[in-house]
């Protein structure tokens, strides 16, 4: 089979996953509003590591794009939040990944708490009010977290990658 091809059935399949798991992740109750796991983040942070950085970018937007048409929230305030979140969090994992002290999981931390920073400020635009910055400081603390369960995820993919058996020669970093 044909390189490209292998390639694009495997990015086709990682954006399905991100997709998917990014679309159950919001049917889990969390008991703080806007808290979310954020494991379809794992994808795109091995894709970050393993692929083109366009091809993790286009898989970023596409399950942004399509978890808010799946869901109903397309241009909706919940929209743009996701989206100022989720291409903020991708060129804050993007240019870290580049400097090697930095590991998936401080790669992923970072780009957890600059997901929910930027949704923060884009929800203090639309609703023209600085109380939601109070906010701040406990989805701080929880973006940690979920960020280092992300990063810990994908450390561990990223010693076994398994891609190398499908893909003959890894991107990283491009």
């Amino acid at each position: 089979m044909n390189k490209n091809l292998k390639r694009l059935i495997i990015i086709s399949m990682l954006t399905a996953i991100a997709i998917v798991v990014s679309y159950l992740e919001s049917l889990i109750p969390i008991f703080i509003p806007g808290v979310k796991l954020g494991l379809a983040n794992v994808i795109i942070l091995i894709m970050i590591y393993e692929f083109k950085f366009y091809e993790a970018l286009l898989t970023d937007i596409l399950r942004i794009l399509l978890v808010a048409l799946i869901r109903g929230t397309f241009l909706e305030p919940v929209f743009f939040m996701s989206l100022a979140g989720g291409l903020t969090s991708y060129f804050i994992m993007l240019g870290f990944s580049k400097i090697t002290i930095f590991t998936a999981l401080g790669v992923s931390a970072l780009g957890s708490i600059t997901h929910s920073m930027a949704q923060v400020l884009v929800a203090a635009l639309l609703i023209s009010s600085e109380a939601v910055l109070y906010y701040i400081p406990f989805i701080a603390l929880l973006s940690i977290l979920t960020g280092i369960l992300s990063g810990l995820i994908t450390d561990s993919y990223l010693r076994r990658s398994i891609s190398s058996m499908f893909i003959d020669v890894k991107c990283y970093n491009k």
